[in-house]
């Protein structure tokens, strides 16, 4: 948190009440230690700074279509080489070849086609077995999923987070392991602990390609 010091206070509340809410530490214990890491949707960079501190033998690049939060994050580097954030649609392009990709609640204020899109380019970026780990929340009969709701409209309404004002994107967990297979990876579910909102962590790795038929 010390590397946003100087960022705007907007910003700032921003980012340290998504430091609060999100759990974020759990997400990362996922992610692998080493090797080239791509945070699609990184926002102001929180998780990609946290990717960074908690290991230095991590490479770690953020793509955000907003380049108010991209500046944001930019001023909380520190170590440019490891650590680099870039202006990007990720619905449009595809992210650069990777040792892994992360989506932190991102795809929920995506319609589902561009939400199978951005699992599509992330395994384009990927080898055989790369991983993907995205942190999300379902759509559940859970009194959880209407907090849920709730938080996302004040955030999105303060304007703190673009998109999903007319609605969010929600799947199921049966949807969502259906893109993820769609999309080329074969997924599981971790249950996010003592969260008062449906949040899940699909760990998903890309699936080798179906060899062709032969006659």
């Amino acid at each position: 948190m010390h590397r946003y010091r100087a960022a705007p206070i907007g910003a700032r509340l921003f980012v340290h009440g998504r430091a609060f809410l999100s759990d974020l530490t759990f997400v990362e214990k996922f992610v692998p230690r080493n090797g080239f890491i791509v945070d699609l949707g990184c926002g102001h960079g929180l998780f990609a700074c946290l990717l960074r501190e908690a290991s230095q033998t991590r490479r770690v690049l953020g793509i955000d279509l907003d380049p108010r939060k991209i500046e944001v994050a930019r001023g909380a580097v520190r170590d440019t080489q490891w650590l680099r954030f870039e202006v990007g649609d990720i619905v449009k392009d595809r992210p650069p070849h990777c040792d892994a990709v992360t989506i932190v609640d991102v795809l929920y204020l995506l319609p589902f086609e561009q939400q199978e899109q951005v699992l599509r380019n992330a395994a384009a970026a990927l080898g055989e077995g790369g991983p993907l780990v995205v942190k999300a929340q379902e759509r559940r009969a859970d009194p959880r999923y209407a907090i849920t709701y709730a938080q996302e409209m004040v955030t999105v309404g303060l304007g703190f987070t673009r998109g999903g004002r007319e609605r969010f994107f929600f799947p199921s967990r049966e949807e969502a392991l259906e893109m993820f297979a769609r999309a080329g990876f074969v997924a599981e579910v971790e249950e996010m602990p003592r969260r008062p909102y449906t949040d899940v962590i699909y760990l998903a790795r890309k699936a080798p390609l179906t060899p062709p038929a032969t006659a």
